[in-house]
């Protein structure tokens, strides 16, 4: 992982994630690449509503943590919106484990209504597929599928909570709403192609302090599942 200019790349064959983030005009960008072939290029979208009225974004971003070891690359960045609101933006790359996790924290003071939405500009080219009952998707490009898992969603659809993993002519748009402090909405992205078609699940998991749960605007936690393989967030 480098950094030149404002600019973070997390390369390790066969995978590269680009960030770029410039103080004069508070976008992301971010271009992800597996092998030859680039899934999405572009501005992170992003859209805060709070008791329903739209927050302006953030006038830069800082970068608040960054780690990486011979397992993993980690970047977080900060962007501060109005009303005491800010977002914090996670980028983890594993290549051992062929994965990716993209996400975004929303923090706030006080409780309320916080409605997000969050897009990656696909490439042409790459096609996104939801699935029928569940709510995972699949990008294909030059026939080769990824699958993305929404962690903070409802793996079955007949659950109504709020929120929606979908393509729009914006790109890869994920939907999520709650009452609360905080909300995170994460991405979960297969890279490897040998666990395409294996069964896969997702749940979120209840997080206990002093053996007590807590809520979710404190703190969340998620089982990921593809095949034999299984990870903790």
């Amino acid at each position: 992982m480098w950094r030149r200019a404002g600019v973070r790349v997390m390369a390790r064959s066969p995978l590269a994630l680009r960030v770029d983030w410039r103080q004069s005009d508070g976008v992301v960008r971010t271009e992800f690449r597996l092998g030859r072939q680039v899934l999405w290029s572009g501005g992170w979208g992003l859209e805060i509503r709070l008791d329903g009225k739209p927050l302006p974004p953030p006038i830069a971003w800082d970068e608040i943590c960054r780690y990486s070891d011979e397992h993993a690359d980690y970047l977080e960045l900060e962007g501060q919106f109005g009303e005491g609101v800010r977002v914090q933006r996670h980028l983890l790359a594993v290549p051992e484990d062929r994965f990716l996790l993209v996400a975004d924290a929303v923090l706030r003071a006080r409780p309320g209504r916080l409605e997000y939405a969050g897009v990656l500009p696909l490439v042409e080219g790459v096609s996104f597929q939801a699935a029928g009952q569940t709510r995972e998707g699949f990008l294909t490009a030059r026939g080769r599928r990824t699958s993305v898992l929404p962690l903070a969603l409802p793996e079955w659809r007949v659950d109504a909570r709020v929120g929606d993993l979908s393509v729009t002519s914006r790109g890869l748009e994920l939907r999520q709403e709650v009452e609360g402090r905080a909300l995170f909405a994460p991405l979960f992205i297969d890279l490897d192609a040998r666990r395409s078609g294996r069964p896969l699940t997702w749940r979120q998991l209840t997080v206990a302090e002093n053996l007590a749960a807590v809520p979710g605007d404190r703190a969340v936690g998620y089982r990921v599942q593809i095949g034999a393989k299984q990870w903790l967030v």
